[in-house]
């Protein structure tokens, strides 16, 4: 991929934590890496009103990351606390990671909160 068609993200891993019975979802910063950021739309994403569904995006990279389903992809550094953990959520959930070849591709939707 060129140089010029990727986009810097900033991974984010999902880490599921129980206060008093209730799980609440913290996001701890992983790493930066540069990946080719697409929104593919096609006829398998119009509604069943006939409306497009931009919440999905594709994310593309030619080797191997450490980012995994459930993970959490922003475009922008979010703040983070004294403990290393987002104090917002990220943009985008990873909803699934497919693999042709060399390339590899995360889908993603935008993550509304729990």
């Amino acid at each position: 991929m060129k140089l010029k068609n990727l986009t810097l993200c900033y991974l984010y891993e999902n880490i599921p934590t129980k206060h008093y019975g209730e799980t609440t979802l913290k996001w701890k910063y992983k790493s930066e890496i540069r990946m080719n950021v697409q929104q593919d739309i096609g006829e398998l994403d119009v509604n069943s009103a006939g409306l497009i569904d931009f919440d999905k995006i594709k994310v593309r990279i030619d080797y191997d990351v450490n980012l995994n389903k459930n993970d959490g992809i922003s475009f922008k550094k979010l703040e983070i606390d004294e403990e290393g953990y987002a104090i917002v959520a990220p943009q985008y959930k990873v909803v699934s990671k497919t693999k042709v070849g060399e390339a590899i591709t995360y889908q993603c939707e935008i993550y509304h909160g729990e």
